[in-house]
């Protein structure tokens, strides 16, 4: 070798060896001032940027830079620019740190050295993992986790089984042709989404003793924990009910307990009380984490169902507000809208009902995905579109009369037809509409039973429905369910003119033995509703009309059923509109009664003047001065606008006092 080679050589070692202590240094500096911030500081990706200055073929600059991204992404946007990062730090961690990765321990002073390395992988594939899943990409989600699994981590702590599962049964409804990880039926998808959460028990199970040994015997249990999670919400799908509970129970005395799934596993058996409480502990245990709560669109519903759909929206009026427009918002007016239907506000339902529809949600740490969300829409909208027929013949008693009422309720009936159509488009198209949809009360479901009855009531006059309703009847084993059952039985044959053997799956529902008089209280107006239609007394179709109006007001305007009630009007005798207002009554398509009719409720209207503004108040009380409608003041000065307001007001039909505002949403 010439001496220049020699020097040549020399010269290019030691700017190897600089380069290396440079970079050896660099990383030093790195590891070091990491822990001083979170992943989700403002100062994480200032410092990520430092990291990477300092060595860009360093993992943690990219790792800091995309779990930054990742937990402050709150929409489609976000989460695709996190993806970047989260990939180039695995690709860097993998090429230095393969050996760290691979390597077997067999007590916790072998894995420290390994501790910080593993828990950044995960921390990667995790983030990675979800935000794919958060876009909709479930092949990407599996494509990380089997590459994950590669690696063969002595433990498992992310649990990459478990999340196979889950995105299996999350996209349980498409086929092979969509997706190569699928099966060709939601039946045997979920049979493989099984396959792997006990492939997941078997492998803990396993390496049990050598885990425990290392970590201790909580941890693995926690990893036992995460499959049975995942196990009891696909029995619970598949009403596997003693499965799922089995599952549940098995969880029951760890911080861990899915609340809010077993909340749904009550809800769907009928234990709407135990429901209601286990919704309320999850939402006390949520964080600030913006995305939907399924425990506070479920409170939507048995707040409607407990007639109370005020106390819905004025809670998720609070929580848009309190989250403005991040992924659920579309979910949470979905759920306003239902509150604003069953409060007799057709305006304002369908008001958040588009706003619903013009938002891309994104269906983030749920099995709800768009076909849910569609048909939810399209349920509520088809009967804002029926109540409105309704609401035409109910504000002009006269309506055949009226070109105007006729135009309205021919333009309604147009619209109708045509989001119905839609609907069971979309339904025929759904392998899910028999056990999601169609049974009543189902763990996917995201609209009520009384939504799919209103929506559907029409076209319930088809024979499938009644093979249908008298196969879930004998083979559905939720005894508390069966109730509904037998009302949509119900429902369908007084659709078909079969009055008679209607009436005969009404008076069984009479002699059941258990209704639950704070959460069944729309299910009790149905039955009422019914009978107010079809019994054979007039006697007795008044009775029950008495009954629905005391148990669910606000219904009883878009029933197409008169109700009556007595006045009581007393005035200051400064009200110049008082005559006026009285006689517009007339108008609308309520009867008033004789004096003497004491059965029927008394409406007590006052008419005063403080001097600047004519002022109206009204409630309503039954025969035994129980209060139905609150006392209630309405100021006015235009005489229809007011009218409107007391007759729609004698049904509880008041507009609720928010202190806080919708957001509005993005552009």
């Amino acid at each position: 070798m010439s001496k220049k080679n020699y020097i040549f050589l020399c010269l290019f070692a030691m700017c190897n060896l600089a380069n290396a202590q440079s970079k050896e240094a660099a990383r030093y500096e790195i590891d070091v001032k990491r822990f001083d911030f979170n992943y989700d500081s403002r100062e994480a990706l200032i410092r990520s940027r430092e990291f990477i200055r300092l060595d860009s073929t360093y993992y943690v600059g990219h790792l800091y830079e995309g779990v930054f991204k990742y937990e402050r992404a709150a929409d489609y946007l976000g989460f695709k620019n996190c993806i970047a990062p989260l990939k180039r730090a695995i690709r860097l961690l993998e090429k230095d740190f393969s050996a760290k990765l691979s390597a077997n321990y067999s007590s916790y002073q072998e894995y420290e050295p390994l501790r910080i390395v593993q828990s950044d992988y995960r921390m990667l594939v995790f983030c990675l993992m979800e935000a794919y899943s958060n876009l909709e990409h479930p092949d990407s989600v599996i494509n990380i986790l089997k590459h994950y699994q590669s690696w063969n981590l002595q433990r498992d702590i992310l649990g990459a089984d478990n999340y196979i599962a889950w995105t299996i049964h999350r996209n349980r409804f498409y086929t092979k042709e969509k997706y190569d990880f699928l099966e060709n039926s939601i039946r045997e998808n979920d049979k493989k989404a099984l396959y792997y959460l006990h492939k997941s028990l078997a492998e803990t199970n396993k390496k049990a003793d050598l885990n425990e040994k290392t970590f201790s015997y909580l941890a693995v249990e926690g990893d036992r924990l995460s499959a049975y999670h995942y196990l009891a919400i696909i029995h619970d799908y598949e009403n596997n009910t003693d499965s799922a509970l089995y599952y549940f129970q098995k969880m029951e005395y760890y911080s861990v307990f899915p609340y809010n799934n077993y909340a749904i596993f009550c809800f769907i058996n009928g234990y709407f009380s135990d429901a209601d409480t286990y919704f309320k502990i999850s939402r006390s245990q949520e964080t600030g984490d913006k995305r939907l709560k399924e425990s506070e669109y479920y409170n939507t519903v048995i707040e409607v169902m407990k007639s109370n759909p005020v106390a819905g929206i004025k809670r998720i009026n609070e929580l848009i507000r309190e989250n403005g427009s991040s992924a659920g918002w579309g979910w949470y007016n979905i759920a306003l809208a239902r509150g604003f239907l069953y409060n007799g506000q057709l305006d304002k339902a369908e008001q958040h009902l588009k706003k619903a529809q013009n938002f891309k949600e994104l269906h983030i740490g749920t099995t709800w995905g768009q076909s849910h969300y569609s048909s939810s829409i399209k349920f509520l909208q088809a009967i804002i579109d029926k109540q409105k027929i309704e609401a035409e013949k109910f504000e002009n008693r006269n309506y055949w009369m009226s070109f105007k009422s006729l135009t309205g309720i021919a333009k309604s009936k147009a619209n109708l037809f045509l989001n119905r159509l839609v609907l069971l488009n979309q339904l025929a198209a759904n392998p899910e509409r028999e056990e999601v949809f169609f049974r009543i009360f189902s763990s996917e479901s995201t609209v009520t039973f009384d939504e799919i009855m209103s929506a559907l009531h029409d076209a319930f006059n088809n024979k499938y429905f009644i093979r249908l309703y008298e196969k879930f009847l004998d083979s559905d084993k939720r005894s508390f369910i069966k109730k509904y059952i037998r009302l949509y039985l119900a429902c369908i044959l007084t659709e078909r003119g079969e009055k008679s053997k209607a009436l005969q799956h009404l008076d069984k529902l009479t002699g059941i033995e258990y209704i639950d008089s704070e959460y069944e209280v729309l299910f009790q107006a149905r039955v009422y509703e019914l009978y107010a239609r079809i019994s054979q007394t007039a006697e007795k179709r008044k009775e029950n009309l008495l009954k629905f109006y005391y148990t669910y007001p606000q219904l009883v305007p878009y029933s197409g059923l008169r109700m009556s009630f007595r006045l009581e009007v007393s005035s200051n005798g400064t009200n110049a509109t008082e005559d006026i207002i009285l006689q517009k009554l007339q108008n609308y398509n309520i009867d008033i009664a004789d004096k003497k009719a004491i059965d029927a409720p008394k409406a007590k209207i006052s008419f005063t003047n403080n001097g600047k503004t004519d002022i109206m108040e009204f409630e309503v009380v039954n025969s035994a001065a129980k209060t139905i409608v609150p006392r209630t003041k309405i100021p006015y000065e235009n005489t229809d606008i007011a009218t409107r307001k007391l007759v729609y007001g004698l049904f509880n039909i008041i507009e609720p006092v928010l202190t806080v505002n919708s957001i509005k949403a993005p552009n």
